[in-house]
C-alpha cells in the first residue's frame, strides 16, 4: 500500500536546509487485516511508529472521525490522564493515552465520513496487546497485563464525561450485529451462521440475545456518558521503551451505558480464555495463557484496584455482546470455519447464565467477585 499523501513529510534540502540529515522515509513493518480491515504499521525511526486503518472490500459503512465536541471532551481525558502520567505515583497511576485518528490524507474531516485512504494513528510501539498477549514470551505478558490495567483505568476517566450531543452515532459492533439477528444481512457466511445457532442457542436464548441487542442500541439517557465505542486488545498498543500505552480512538466513539466499553473487551479476553481451553483457533495452539489474570488487571484498573468504581450494571450482558458480534465478524469478513460450532455452544451458555461465564472470576477476592 502506498503512503498516503502528507502523512509524513521529509524535510527540504538545498539553501535552507539546517545541516541535519532529511528525515528517512518509513518504512512498513506489519501488513495483516480482514475483508473489513487492512491494517499498515510503519515505523518512522526512533519511537514513531503510524497504524493505517484502511476499510476493506466488506467495510461498507465509511470510516468516521468524532464530531467537534465529542473530540473536545477526548482532549480533555486525554490531558487528565497526561496530568496523572506526569504525578505517576502509587496513588496515581497512569492510564492508557488517547491515540486520537486523523485523516490519512491529511485532510480535517472531523466528524464526517473519510475517504476510503482511512484512519491514520501515531504511537510508539509496532504490536498491539493482541499479538503481545499469547506470544509466549513473559516479558511481553508482563507488558500486556500492565496495558490492560491501563486501558481500565483510562475507560473509567472516559465514562465520567457525559455524554450531551442531541445526535448519536450507532455503535458499530451492536448495529452489525442487530443486522445479522434480523436477517437484513444475508452474506453466505453470515447467513449460515445465523441458522446454525437459532438451532444451537435456541428460539428463548435467541430472543434474549436479540432483546440485550436492542436495549443496548436503545437512545441513551441522561446517564449517557462518551465511549470509545470498540476497546479491545487490537486496538491497545504498549511502548517497549517505557512510555505510555496508546489506545487507538475515534473511529467508532459514541455514547450510551459504560458497560458496553468494559464488557467489549472482558468479552474479548473471556472467549480468549474459553477458545484455549477448547483448542480452538490460533488461541488453542498457542503458548498457555493466564487470560484470568489479564481480565483481573483491566477490573483492578477500572475498579481502582480497591472496588472504589463500581463495574457498570450489565457489564456481563455487554461482554456477551461483545461474543456474538466477534462470531458474526469471522463468517463475514475471515469466512466459515467450522469451530463456529463451538463459538455457537459458548454463546449459548453465556446468554443461559445472564452473561456471567463471560466475567468468570479471575481469582479470588478480584473485582469481579459477585457480578
Amino acid at each position: 500500500m502506498a503512503e498516503p499523501a502528507g502523512t509524513d513529510p521529509v524535510a527540504p534540502a538545498g539553501p535552507a536546509d539546517t545541516g541535519r540529515p532529511p528525515r528517512a522515509e518509513p518504512v512498513t513493518v506489519r501488513e495483516y487485516g480482514t475483508r473489513y480491515l487492512r491494517i499498515t504499521v510503519r515505523h518512522h525511526g526512533g519511537a514513531g511508529f503510524s497504524w493505517l486503518r484502511a476499510p476493506g472490500p466488506a467495510h461498507t459503512a465509511p470510516q468516521r472521525l468524532p464530531q467537534p465536541e465529542a473530540a473536545a471532551a477526548l482532549r480533555r481525558v486525554d490531558e487528565a490522564l497526561g496530568a496523572a502520567a506526569a504525578r505517576d505515583t502509587a496513588e496515581a497511576p497512569r492510564g492508557a493515552r488517547l491515540a486520537l485518528g486523523e485523516p490519512a490524507d491529511g485532510a480535517a474531516r472531523a466528524g464526517a465520513a473519510l475517504p476510503g485512504s482511512g484512519v491514520l494513528y501515531r504511537v510508539s510501539g509496532a504490536f498491539s496487546v493482541a499479538r503481545l498477549l499469547s506470544c509466549g514470551d513473559d516479558a511481553a505478558f508482563r507488558l500486556s497485563v500492565d496495558a490492560l490495567a491501563d486501558l481500565g483505568r483510562t475507560l473509567r476517566r472516559l465514562h465520567q464525561e457525559p455524554w450531551h450531543l442531541p445526535d448519536r452515532p450507532p455503535h458499530p459492533g451492536v448495529r452489525r450485529l442487530m443486522a445479522w439477528l434480523s436477517g437484513e444481512e444475508d452474506a453466505p457466511g453470515t447467513a449460515r451462521l445465523r441458522t446454525l445457532a437459532r438451532t444451537r442457542v435456541g428460539p428463548s436464548r435467541w430472543a434474549r440475545l436479540t432483546e440485550w441487542s436492542r436495549a443496548a442500541e436503545e437512545p441513551p439517557g441522561s446517564g449517557a456518558v462518551l465511549l470509545h465505542g470498540a476497546p479491545s486488545t487490537g486496538w491497545l498498543v504498549p511502548s517497549p521503551a517505557g512510555g505510555p500505552t496508546a489506545l487507538l480512538t475515534g473511529e467508532e466513539v459514541t455514547g450510551g451505558d459504560p458497560a458496553l466499553d468494559l464488557g467489549w473487551t472482558l468479552g474479548e479476553l473471556h472467549e480468549l480464555r474459553a477458545a484455549a481451553a477448547l483448542g480452538l483457533g490460533s488461541a488453542g495452539k498457542g503458548p498457555r495463557v493466564d487470560y484470568p489474570a489479564a481480565a483481573h488487571a483491566l477490573l483492578r484498573g477500572y475498579t481502582g484496584g480497591d472496588g472504589t468504581a463500581a463495574v457498570p450494571p450489565g457489564t456481563a450482558r455487554a461482554a456477551t455482546l461483545r461474543l456474538a458480534v466477534h462470531m458474526r465478524d469471522f463468517a463475514s469478513f475471515v469466512g466459515w470455519h467450522e469451530d463456529l460450532r463451538h463459538y455457537c455452544d459458548l454463546l449459548a451458555e453465556a446468554l443461559g447464565e445472564d452473561g456471567a461465564p463471560c466475567l468468570h472470576r479471575p481469582n479470588p477476592g478480584s473485582s469481579a467477585e459477585g457480578l
